[in-house]
């Protein structure tokens, strides 16, 4: 075997594909059952995109062939599937090598070390099962998304020494010091290996912008599996924060008698968040922060099999919407989340249980600790993860619910005691002290009154919650409009997300509104469209990503900045009057500026100074007298993202 350290071959491009309707392959011998020739796809694929495919259910088979080199002999050989919808099974050149059940949306891996060939090519084949099943996380077909079915994450060869790492869990902690002091940072890390170490060590080396601020060799103790990093300590540290989302990376190289076994290298950040009576704190701040859900594969060209392009595409939808939260009924991938990493979203990531059963049992609960087990180990570095969502519009005035989530909120505090843990209720307008969303950290609401809810008082409504929960905060999850079962169109859509969100600005129980939702959205319960176009009117932009009107709402309504003044006072100067908001949204700017451009000059640049919620400042602004084009003022946030534009007056 070679020197190795890590290999990581990316499975993209020539795989083979053919639906079974009848489900007739087995044991990964699916050429000679008769079925039609193979289509060569990329990874990741769904077939619920392909002309006649559209409202297939069944069997789906998928087949790479790699040539593995000579000299990989004596390595471990791992397979990486970022999701697979939803059960797999998989083979290498005909030998079972490992299967994955009842989850659609969690990462996986199967060692291939045994079965493969080496100087040779192999076969890796995987057959993949979308058909309703009651045994899973969703259930049935209950659920309100689009339920596509094949490889439709991407796929890694991950190829190391014997001696290889599992998994790192990295849980950063951030120390606050005295008012005006600088916050310091300590690391903890839990490292679990493949197989039992023999005289292992590992270098640790943690890096900010590339460059390396601590660094230390630790020796394993021989048979241990896992190995933790308790005693590090940074000082100063930068925060993660949705406007300045400061990251941090641990890389970690594994060896054996001097020999690099493995390496590799996890991005994490410092920030805390945490709930305070009935406030919402992100790093010792109250905030009251304004998002937008976005509902995954709606693209239909590529449905659930998103490639980077397509998550970037609406990411940044989410943020040109001056939105800084949001949440997933479902398990998201890497790629989504480094992005929401990188440029500042929060995010409550959802175990996929989503209205039935409504009374879950323990068989229930079995499904949602294992998929909360695989989503929390995958995706606890990730500082943009806020919270975990332990289930969606159950029966949540059932005793039987409201048990059933304290329970597993006790399971989840286990894997994850840094994190907020929520239940999503639409029924908590009924009878609110008995609602099993008063089992989580935060209250979080689908307030659909006026639709789906009926003609209730929206205040006497929010009053009784508040009566009720005097020491909680208040997330509205979901509120907006769902066409067709719902007339009015867009104009009703800015009218709900107005009306609605003035109301709840009167009550500062209110911690953060999540608007339903920035895109009409492909899924199986759709009432417009049919096959891959079968969706759910319920966005303020279409399922190719273009906007309508209620989108430009939504940017006014998100903004933590008004303009109320931007005029020429004397030649060359421009006077801008700025206020920061102190209802919702409400925090903090630091570090936000703004830009005077046309077309024909280059643009003038200015710092905005900070300002707390409730500010109001004026800027002058020295501008050209001389341009012929019309002049636009833009108010950027330190990352990039524009807060709010306007032309300005010749």
């Amino acid at each position: 075997m070679i020197n190795i350290g890590r290999q990581v071959v990316r499975m993209n491009e020539g795989w083979r594909f053919q639906p079974d309707a009848a489900n007739l392959g087995e044991q990964g011998e699916w050429q000679a059952i008769g079925l039609p020739s193979p289509i060569t796809v990329t990874v990741p694929h769904t077939w619920n995109v392909q002309e006649g495919l559209e409202d297939y259910r069944g069997a789906g088979w998928y087949e790479y062939t790699l040539s593995i080199p000579e000299d990989w002999r004596g390595c471990r050989i791992r397979i990486h599937f970022e999701a697979v919808y939803r059960d797999a099974v998989i083979w290498i050149n005909g030998q079972h090598a490992g299967s994955h059940w009842n989850s659609g949306y969690t990462a996986f891996e199967i060692d291939l070390s045994a079965n493969i060939k080496y100087g040779a090519e192999n076969r890796i084949t995987v057959k993949v099962n979308n058909s309703n099943s009651d045994q899973a996380l969703p259930i049935g077909n209950s659920f309100d998304w689009a339920d596509d079915g094949g490889i439709i994450r991407p796929v890694q060869l991950i190829v190391t020494g014997q001696t290889a790492i599992k998994q790192v869990k990295i849980s950063p902690e951030v120390q606050f010091g005295q008012a005006g002091h600088q916050a310091a940072g300590k690391v903890i890390a839990e490292m679990q290996l493949c197989g039992p170490s023999v005289t292992a060590t590992v270098e640790i080396g943690i890096f900010k912008d590339e460059v390396r601020i601590w660094h230390d060799v630790r020796t394993i103790p021989p048979g241990a599996v896992t190995w933790q990093l308790t005693d590090v300590k940074l000082s100063p540290v930068e925060l993660w924060h949705f406007d300045q989302p400061h990251l941090y990376q641990i890389q970690l190289t594994l060896r054996e008698e001097g020999q690099v076994e493995d390496h590799t290298a996890v991005n994490f950040g410092f920030r805390e968040i945490a709930v305070k009576g009935h406030e919402l704190w992100l790093n010792r701040e109250p905030v009251r922060l304004m998002g937008v859900e976005w509902m995954p594969g709606s693209n239909p060209v590529s449905g659930m099999a998103e490639k980077q392009e397509d998550l970037v595409a609406m990411l940044e939808r989410l943020k040109e919407a001056n939105c800084v939260i949001t949440r997933f009924h479902w398990q998201q991938g890497s790629e989504l989340l480094d992005w929401c990493d990188r440029n500042g979203i929060l995010v409550q990531e959802e175990i996929p249980h989503w209205q039935q059963p409504a009374e879950p049992d323990q068989h229930t609960f079995a499904l949602a600790l294992s998929q909360a087990t695989e989503m929390i180990t995958d995706h606890s570095h990730h500082p943009c993860i806020f919270a975990w969502g332990m289930g969606n519009e159950l029966n949540g005035q059932s005793e039987i619910t409201r048990q059933y989530m304290k329970q597993l909120k006790q399971e989840i505090l286990r894997l994850d005691a840094s994190r907020i843990i929520n239940y999503v209720s639409n029924t908590i307008h009924f009878q609110p002290g008995s609602d099993a969303t008063g089992a989580g950290d935060l209250l979080m609401w689908n307030d659909y009154i006026g639709t789906w809810h009926g003609d209730l008082d929206e205040h006497e409504v929010i009053k009784q919650i508040i009566a009720d929960y005097p020491d909680k905060p208040i997330v509205v999850a979901e509120y907006g409009l769902c066409e067709p079962v719902y007339e009015g169109g867009d104009a009703r859509r800015t009218e709900i997300l107005r009306q609605k969100t003035e109301i709840y600005r009167q009550y500062p129980q209110f911690a953060a509104l999540i608007f339903f939702s920035l895109n009409d959205y492909r899924t199986q319960m759709g009432e417009d469209g049919e096959g891959k176009l079968k969706q759910r009117v319920h966005g303020s932009l279409d399922i190719h990503n273009r906007v309508k009107p209620s989108f430009a709402a939504l940017r006014e309504i998100s903004s933590p900045l008004l303009l109320t003044e931007a005029s020429v006072r004397c030649e060359g100067e421009l006077e801008v009057t700025l206020k920061c908001r102190n209802d919702i949204p409400s925090y903090a700017v630091h570090g936000y500026y703004v830009t005077v451009s046309s077309a024909d000059e280059a643009a003038v640049s200015q710092a905005v100074p900070a300002m707390q919620p409730g500010d109001i400042l004026s800027l002058s602004i020295p501008v050209s007298a001389n341009s012929v084009q019309q002049q636009v003022l833009t108010v950027y946030r330190p990352n990039g993202f524009s807060v709010l534009k306007q032309e300005l007056n010749k």
